[in-house]
């Protein structure tokens, strides 16, 4: 009896993911359309002007490049400038950002250690620029980036904000491969919630901002370490469109080892259900579309689902094992092993349930790929992500329900 109402839970959220996979599909082929358009034009109708904004808290190996990287974007000299805020590195950053110094484009500033939101906030208040954006230390952009992002603005006067698509770049470990994936499939879940008003992060690689989005709302607060998932939520509050311009392609370093990954993505997971909780009253608010119908509840909840469906995975395998130890026991090896038959075919309604659920997935994997890239490119990071992410995803949302169950702040590293 038991068993059976474990095996009931497990119907219902795999129908919900199912019903999920399913929406966001149809959202695609609704949109598929546009995913294609990319503004090829050399110049603006208008360019409003920028300011760019790089926080550093000792990233002296990084620093430079991202710095050359937006120095190198397609944009008029005289409508961009850089803000470089040292966030009290106790590194070399402040003294190799200072081949920058003499660069009209570029302004250094330098402060007491308070986190990437006082850095960025910082650079917001001595900005005086119709469009307002930051780049992390670690990260690097295309080219025509911030042309496209601006052509977006121009063509919405109603966009509030923009964010482009990251991707990681040159991942070399397996960990990192496996997060490329990744990456690839939260492109296509951005591209799909954006014109269905449900985005619910501005992340800090090259999201931008209207100048009055601060004036009107404020600035960044340090939100469980979070910030850009916590002001993507007070935009949504105060019904200020978000909007994911998907041709804008960003490139972000990833953690190489597993602990490294664990401490990010804690934070992260962390953040993420704190700041949900902080907004919870937008849940279930039809005023607030899918993001209160769908897109808020799912990441409060779709912890709970992911570790109920790894434990339930995990305690089968277990007890498998066990009857097939004790088959072996009984009969000897030779007689426990499987025969395979051409005519068999596992008819059971969760097998057949799983199947469905893995091509799906496998079709989002794809145009998420391609969505990101380009086009379709296959890699064992496809692999790697089907393979591992289920079994190390579990490490940090363990400990992050833990933590907020227990009110225990995560640190930034």
């Amino acid at each position: 009896m038991i068993e059976v109402f474990f095996d009931s839970i497990l119907y219902v959220f795999l129908f919900l993911t199912l019903y999920l996979e399913i929406f966001f599909l149809i959202t695609f082929f609704e949109e598929r359309l546009k995913l294609a358009v990319k503004n090829t034009t050399d110049k603006l109708s208008y360019y409003p002007s920028v300011t760019i904004i790089v926080p550093c808290w000792n990233e002296e190996k990084t620093v430079s490049k991202t710095i050359h990287s937006i120095l190198k974007l397609k944009y008029l000299k005289d409508r961009l400038e850089i803000f470089i805020v040292d966030d009290g590195s106790t590194d070399n950053t402040w003294n190799v950002v200072q081949e920058f110094a003499n660069n009209p484009q570029v302004k250094l500033f330098k402060k007491e250690n308070g986190g990437k939101h006082t850095a960025v906030n910082l650079g917001i208040e001595n900005s005086k620029s119709e469009l307002i954006g930051c780049l992390d230390a670690d990260s690097f952009v295309e080219k025509d980036a911030l042309h496209e992002i601006a052509t977006a603005f121009n063509d919405d006067p109603k966009m509030m904000a923009g964010i482009p698509t990251i991707i990681i770049h040159e991942p070399k470990t397996i960990l990192q491969k496996m997060q490329k994936t990744e990456y690839h499939n939260i492109a296509f879940f951005k591209r799909m919630l954006s014109p269905l008003d449900a985005i619910h992060i501005t992340p800090g690689p090259f999201s931008f901002f209207r100048r009055e989005v601060f004036e009107k709302i404020g600035l960044f607060k340090k939100a469980h370490n979070t910030e850009d998932m916590e002001l993507a939520l007070r935009m949504q509050s105060n019904h200020m469109r978000i909007r994911n311009v998907h041709t804008a392609r960003v490139y972000t370093t990833a953690p190489e080892s597993l602990y490294k990954l664990y401490r990010q993505r804690l934070r992260w997971a962390y953040g993420g259900m704190k700041n949900t909780l902080d907004y919870r009253f937008m849940i279930f608010r039809r005023e607030y579309g899918i993001l209160g119908m769908i897109t808020l509840p799912l990441s409060l909840f779709a912890v709970v689902i992911f570790l109920y469906n790894f434990s339930f995975v995990v305690f089968h395998a277990i007890k498998a094992i066990a009857e097939k130890a004790t088959e072996i026991s009984t009969v000897g090896f030779l007689f426990a092993i499987p025969t395979a038959s051409s005519f068999f075919f596992n008819t059971e309604f969760m097998v057949i349930l799983s199947y469905i659920f893995l091509g799906l997935g496998l079709v989002i994997m794809w145009n998420g790929v391609k969505l990101a890239e380009g086009r379709f490119r296959p890699s064992m990071g496809i692999l790697y992500f089907i393979a591992l992410y289920g079994i190390v995803a579990p490490i940090w949302f363990t400990r992050a329900i833990v933590d907020v169950l227990f009110s225990r702040a995560t640190s930034w590293r």
